[in-house]
Protein backbone atom coordinates (compact mmCIF):
# COMPACT_ATOMS: atom_id res chain seq x y z
CA UNK A 1 0.00 0.00 0.00
CA UNK A 2 3.09 2.26 0.14
CA UNK A 3 2.06 4.28 3.17
CA UNK A 4 2.90 4.52 6.85
CA UNK A 5 0.24 3.18 9.19
CA UNK A 6 -0.09 4.85 12.61
CA UNK A 7 -1.52 2.74 15.45
CA UNK A 8 -2.48 3.59 19.00
CA UNK A 9 -1.11 1.68 22.01
CA UNK A 10 -3.98 -0.82 21.78
CA UNK A 11 -3.11 -1.63 18.17
CA UNK A 12 -6.01 0.20 16.54
CA UNK A 13 -5.28 2.01 13.29
CA UNK A 14 -5.36 5.77 13.91
CA UNK A 15 -4.27 7.13 10.52
CA UNK A 16 -2.07 6.60 7.50
CA UNK A 17 0.58 8.88 6.04
CA UNK A 18 1.21 9.08 2.31
CA UNK A 19 0.34 6.97 -0.68
CA UNK A 20 2.24 5.49 -3.61
CA UNK A 21 4.05 8.08 -5.69
CA UNK A 22 7.20 10.10 -6.25
CA UNK A 23 6.25 13.47 -4.75
CA UNK A 24 7.30 14.51 -1.23
CA UNK A 25 5.02 12.75 1.24
CA UNK A 26 4.42 9.89 -1.18
CA UNK A 27 6.28 6.59 -0.98
CA UNK A 28 7.44 3.72 -3.15
CA UNK A 29 8.24 0.83 -0.81
CA UNK A 30 8.96 2.57 2.51
CA UNK A 31 11.10 0.01 4.30
CA UNK A 32 12.62 1.35 7.52
CA UNK A 33 12.01 4.21 9.92
CA UNK A 34 13.68 5.94 12.85
CA UNK A 35 12.57 8.62 15.32
CA UNK A 36 14.79 11.34 16.73
CA UNK A 37 14.52 12.97 20.17
CA UNK A 38 12.28 15.73 18.72
CA UNK A 39 9.74 13.24 17.35
CA UNK A 40 10.77 13.64 13.71
CA UNK A 41 10.26 10.51 11.63
CA UNK A 42 12.97 9.44 9.16
CA UNK A 43 11.70 7.11 6.44
CA UNK A 44 13.75 5.12 3.93
CA UNK A 45 11.70 5.47 0.74
CA UNK A 46 13.50 2.56 -0.93
CA UNK A 47 12.31 2.57 -4.54
CA UNK A 48 12.35 6.36 -4.70
CA UNK A 49 15.97 6.04 -3.49
CA UNK A 50 15.65 8.75 -0.87
CA UNK A 51 15.08 9.57 2.77
CA UNK A 52 12.03 11.56 3.79
CA UNK A 53 11.98 13.43 7.10
CA UNK A 54 8.53 14.09 8.57
CA UNK A 55 7.47 16.26 11.49
CA UNK A 56 5.43 14.70 14.36
CA UNK A 57 2.20 15.48 12.45
CA UNK A 58 3.42 13.59 9.36
CA UNK A 59 4.22 16.62 7.19
CA UNK A 60 7.36 16.46 5.04
CA UNK A 61 10.21 18.61 6.34
CA UNK A 62 12.91 17.50 3.93
CA UNK A 63 13.85 14.81 1.45
CA UNK A 64 17.33 13.89 0.26
CA UNK A 65 18.99 11.29 -1.92
CA UNK A 66 18.50 9.88 -5.38
CA UNK A 67 19.38 6.77 -7.35
CA UNK A 68 22.98 6.27 -8.40
CA UNK A 69 26.32 4.84 -7.42
CA UNK A 70 28.01 8.08 -6.39
CA UNK A 71 28.66 9.53 -2.95
CA UNK A 72 25.41 10.46 -1.23
CA UNK A 73 23.30 8.45 -3.67
CA UNK A 74 21.42 5.21 -3.01
CA UNK A 75 21.07 1.91 -4.85
CA UNK A 76 19.34 -0.31 -2.27
CA UNK A 77 18.70 1.79 0.86
CA UNK A 78 17.49 -0.21 3.84
CA UNK A 79 18.09 0.66 7.49
CA UNK A 80 18.18 4.10 9.05
CA UNK A 81 19.12 5.55 12.43
CA UNK A 82 19.74 9.01 13.93
CA UNK A 83 22.37 9.87 16.55
CA UNK A 84 21.99 12.38 19.39
CA UNK A 85 23.46 15.19 17.25
CA UNK A 86 20.96 14.59 14.43
CA UNK A 87 23.36 12.83 12.05
CA UNK A 88 21.50 10.36 9.84
CA UNK A 89 22.90 6.88 9.13
CA UNK A 90 21.53 5.12 6.05
CA UNK A 91 22.35 1.48 5.29
CA UNK A 92 22.76 0.63 1.60
CA UNK A 93 22.76 -3.11 0.89
CA UNK A 94 23.98 -2.68 -2.70
CA UNK A 95 27.05 -0.69 -1.62
CA UNK A 96 27.61 -2.85 1.50
CA UNK A 97 28.06 0.26 3.61
CA UNK A 98 26.35 2.94 5.58
CA UNK A 99 26.44 6.60 4.71
CA UNK A 100 26.34 9.32 7.34
CA UNK A 101 24.55 12.58 6.57
CA UNK A 102 24.17 15.73 8.63
CA UNK A 103 20.69 16.90 9.61
CA UNK A 104 20.42 18.82 6.32
CA UNK A 105 21.08 15.69 4.23
CA UNK A 106 24.68 16.54 3.31
CA UNK A 107 27.01 13.53 3.12
CA UNK A 108 29.65 13.47 5.85
CA UNK A 109 31.16 10.01 5.50
CA UNK A 110 30.55 6.49 4.28
CA UNK A 111 31.75 3.42 6.16
CA UNK A 112 32.27 -0.06 4.77
CA UNK A 113 32.71 -2.16 1.69
CA UNK A 114 31.95 -5.75 0.77
CA UNK A 115 33.76 -8.38 2.79
CA UNK A 116 33.99 -10.31 6.03
CA UNK A 117 36.58 -8.24 7.90
CA UNK A 118 35.69 -5.71 10.60
CA UNK A 119 34.15 -2.65 8.98
CA UNK A 120 33.11 -4.65 5.93
CA UNK A 121 29.59 -5.90 5.22
CA UNK A 122 27.69 -8.40 3.15
CA UNK A 123 24.14 -7.16 2.53
CA UNK A 124 23.73 -5.01 5.64
CA UNK A 125 20.07 -4.69 6.51
CA UNK A 126 19.38 -2.49 9.52
CA UNK A 127 20.73 0.01 12.02
CA UNK A 128 20.03 1.13 15.56
CA UNK A 129 21.70 3.81 17.70
CA UNK A 130 21.47 3.56 21.48
CA UNK A 131 21.51 6.33 24.10
CA UNK A 132 25.32 6.29 24.20
CA UNK A 133 25.57 6.82 20.42
CA UNK A 134 26.73 3.28 19.72
CA UNK A 135 25.75 2.37 16.17
CA UNK A 136 24.59 -1.23 15.68
CA UNK A 137 24.58 -2.47 12.08
CA UNK A 138 22.91 -5.77 11.16
CA UNK A 139 25.42 -7.42 8.82
CA UNK A 140 22.92 -9.87 7.38
CA UNK A 141 24.94 -12.37 5.33
CA UNK A 142 27.96 -12.23 7.62
CA UNK A 143 25.57 -13.33 10.42
CA UNK A 144 26.72 -10.67 12.86
CA UNK A 145 26.05 -7.26 14.29
CA UNK A 146 28.87 -4.73 14.01
CA UNK A 147 29.06 -1.99 16.61
CA UNK A 148 30.51 1.47 15.98
CA UNK A 149 30.89 4.42 18.36
CA UNK A 150 30.19 8.05 17.51
CA UNK A 151 32.33 10.66 19.29
CA UNK A 152 31.61 14.38 19.39
CA UNK A 153 34.34 16.97 18.97
CA UNK A 154 36.66 16.85 21.96
CA UNK A 155 35.34 13.56 23.32
CA UNK A 156 37.86 10.89 24.16
CA UNK A 157 37.14 7.20 24.02
CA UNK A 158 37.47 5.25 27.25
CA UNK A 159 39.92 2.43 26.86
CA UNK A 160 37.87 -0.80 26.81
CA UNK A 161 39.24 -4.15 27.98
CA UNK A 162 41.66 -5.78 25.51
CA UNK A 163 39.01 -8.15 24.09
CA UNK A 164 36.62 -5.23 23.39
CA UNK A 165 39.09 -2.78 21.87
CA UNK A 166 38.00 -1.16 18.63
CA UNK A 167 39.60 -2.64 15.57
CA UNK A 168 39.20 0.35 13.27
CA UNK A 169 38.70 4.08 13.61
CA UNK A 170 37.23 6.20 10.82
CA UNK A 171 37.31 9.98 10.66
CA UNK A 172 33.97 11.78 10.46
CA UNK A 173 34.71 15.24 9.11
CA UNK A 174 37.49 17.09 10.88
CA UNK A 175 35.97 16.94 14.34
CA UNK A 176 33.97 13.72 14.57
CA UNK A 177 35.05 10.10 14.69
CA UNK A 178 33.32 6.77 14.39
CA UNK A 179 35.07 3.83 16.05
CA UNK A 180 34.24 0.24 15.24
CA UNK A 181 34.12 -3.16 16.90
CA UNK A 182 32.34 -6.39 16.03
CA UNK A 183 29.88 -8.15 18.29
CA UNK A 184 30.71 -11.84 18.21
CA UNK A 185 28.04 -14.15 16.88
CA UNK A 186 28.82 -16.73 19.53
CA UNK A 187 31.09 -18.77 17.28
Amino acid sequence: KHHIAVFDMAGALVSTIGKRGKEPGQFNFPTNMALDHEGKLYVVDSMNFRVQILDPEGKVIKTFGNVGDGLGQFARPKGIAVDSDGNIYVIDAAFNNFQIFDSEGRLLLFVGSIGKEPGQFWLPAGAYIDGQDRIYVADQYNFRVQVFQYFRDGEQARRPPERDRPQKTRTLGAEKRVTHQTAADGG
